[in-house]
């Protein structure tokens, strides 16, 4: 019996792969399944006639713990493999150019990955090309030990560990036997799990792409047995070493949402993570996928992001858009549901493709101040009267109020893709006139005030600008929509529709009462006080310039808070004190004092 040393600190191997490369202890079990698997495909390209690969894993629980023991009757090891392969990190039996393209496991640490689950592993193999069988033990203290059983076994090799320095209750027989059925699921290597409890084979699935004649049913089935969920459609997936299904959800999502699929590379389980894989627009679909040709992390829970992989999503992602192009064609009914439950998501894929664009627009939904409309409806309303939309939803809600009783629309474009899809509109449809609201569309609904009221409350005018003289803020009269909306507030600044009363405008701009001229405050903001409200025409009778300003302040406020802008610590405070003297006012006839 020889001793011999790892060529590497093992214990700073191990500690890396703990901290660092692998997310779970449980990896392990997929390291040594994909080594089991590849095993077994090396003795197939070697021995023609050799067909029957099995992968055995057998789970006993003792006083010690748990046990388990790998076994497979693939190709086996030589002694010099075993120095070679199992005693360099680095280095793998998959490396030989004859055979490494068929295989995932280009690093020599999948078996290392044991120790994060033991302190020793024991590896018994004999090689298709040898009579003698050999034991490999190898410990997490960098040594290991070669010896020569006399008892024979057939070719294969199996790794036995005992489980140690984890919880119990994680390494029991259910826990193991579903890590190896999401890990093997698509293999198509027979696993045969043997437990206390459990005696079967974990991965006789059905998979459909692996028919030559699939039913629409049973393909639907099988999604909603592996995601446990309803789903709208399915959609196949196919390119260069790709095959799978992407299945559409019956409920409504949104970009936000972390959505987990099935990535298999050459038939191992990889990663339910699909950021880098799935097209982002996509995330109404849960796709179960497998890849021939992609590079795996070194974790083997990922992929290298390289020309490779890109490959793959646009291969993918034509595959979804074919599927949208084809029901344009033949299922204008299920594309038009299709619509209304994913709108979000293909007002997404709208925006970066033409002819989505041109394809989906007549059925995506908005919401306007005439309620929800279709893209179809909008484009033949364009024909008959203004139609506008406001990119904020804030700017939506203050100018809906202004439109009641009038013809114009106004679509709301402040939700994500909106107001993008709505200012392409033109591009596509070149008889459709839809604008962005500003200044100039207050044209369609502000009426000049009559003479004769301006007149009349010109005095109470003067009084009221001084009272918002500190605001930078003019005070003007016109005649508008609804008549119980006593004041309209447009801020300043080149942009119309713009929240410029924040506490950041009007930062020290005045203590207590006493106002003065900031100069920072913007420049040009209005009050428009509405010539049909009634409490506006009885502004004439005021008599004291002190009421006129602390109810043109308090007005102010009401515009404010109307128009859903966000009143800074200031403006709070002069709400505060303008309602305290109108208190005063009603209780003893004057405001003075304040």
């Amino acid at each position: 019996m020889a001793n011999y040393n790892f060529k590497v600190d093992l214990k700073g191997i191990i500690r890396l792969l703990s901290d660092n490369l692998y997310s779970s202890d449980k990896v392990f079990l997929r390291e040594l399944l994909q080594n089991a698997a590849d095993a077994i495909d090396a003795r197939k390209k070697a021995d023609k006639a050799y067909t029957e690969g099995k992968i055995t894993v057998t789970y006993q629980r003792t006083k010690g713990g748990a046990q388990l023991t790998f076994a497979d009757n693939g190709i086996g090891l030589t002694k010099e493999e075993i120095h070679s392969f199992l005693s360099v990190i680095g280095q793998s039996s998959k490396r030989d150019s004859t055979v490494r393209n068929s295989f995932i496991g280009q690093f020599g640490i999948g078996l290392l990955s044991c120790f994060l689950v033991t302190n020793e592993i024991k590896v018994v193999t004999r090689s298709v090309t040898e009579e003698q069988c050999y034991q490999w033990v190898g410990k997490s203290d960098g040594s290991y030990v070669i010896t020569e059983p006399k008892k024979s076994m057939e070719p294969g090799t199996q790794v036995l560990l005992k489980l140690t320095g984890v919880k119990d209750e994680f390494f029991t027989e259910r826990e193991i036997m579903d890590n190896l059925a999401e890990y093997g699921f698509l293999l198509r290597v027979t696993i045969f799990f043997e437990g206390k409890d459990q005696q079967k084979v974990v991965n006789d699935n059905f998979i459909p792409w692996r028919q030559q004649l699939s039913m629409a049913d049973s393909i639907m089935e099988f999604g909603e047995q592996i995601f446990t969920e309803k789903f709208f459609d399915v959609i196949p997936l196919h390119g260069d070493g790709i095959k799978g299904y992407a299945y559409v959800s019956t409920r409504q999502t949104n970009a936000g949402v972390t959505v987990r699929h099935k990535i298999f590379l050459k038939n191992m389980y990889v990663t339910d993570d699909g950021r880098d894989f799935i097209p982002q627009w996509a995330f109404f679909t849960r796709c179960i996928v497998n890849v021939d040709d992609l590079t795996p992390t070194a974790s083997r829970e990922g992929f290298t992001r390289d020309s490779k992989l890109m490959k793959a999503k646009n291969q993918i992602e034509k595959c979804i858009f074919d599927y949208f192009v084809s029901l344009s064609q033949y299922d204008v009914r299920k594309l038009k549901t299709l619509t209304q439950i994913h709108n979000v998501a293909i007002k997404s894929l709208a925006m970066e493709n033409e002819q989505i664009y041109k394809l989906f627009f007549p059925f995506l939904t908005f919401p306007t101040n005439q309620g929800t409309m279709t893209g179809f409806q909008l484009v033949n309303a364009s024909k008959k009267i203004p139609v506008s939309y406001c990119a904020e939803l804030d700017d939506f809600r203050r100018l809906c109020p202004l439109l009641e009783g009038t013809k114009s629309l106004l679509v709301n474009g402040g939700y994500i893709y909106d107001a993008g899809l709505l200012q392409k509109l033109p591009k596509f449809y070149k008889n459709v006139k839809i604008e962005a609201f500003d200044n100039n569309s207050y044209e369609h609904i502000l009426e000049e005030a009559p003479e004769a009221f301006v007149r009349e409350l010109s005095l109470f005018q003067s009084w009221a600008q001084q009272g918002l003289e500190a605001f930078r803020c003019s005070v003007s009269f016109k005649s508008f929509s609804p008549g119980s909306l006593q004041a309209l507030y447009v801020p300043g600044g080149e942009s119309f529709l713009t929240d410029t009363m924040d506490e950041s405008s009007f930062s020290g701009f005045f203590e207590g009462f006493d106002f003065g001229m900031e100069e920072d405050a913007p420049e040009g903001s209005r009050l428009y006080l509405n010539s049909r409200n009634s409490f506006v025409k009885s502004l004439g009778q005021v008599q004291e310039p002190l009421l006129a300003q602390t109810l043109i302040q308090v007005i102010y406020i009401q515009a404010l808070l109307a128009g859903h802008y966000t009143l800074s610590p200031k403006e709070t405070e002069l709400m505060n004190k303008s309602l305290e003297r109108l208190m005063m006012y009603a209780l003893y006839g004057t405001g003075e004092g304040l």
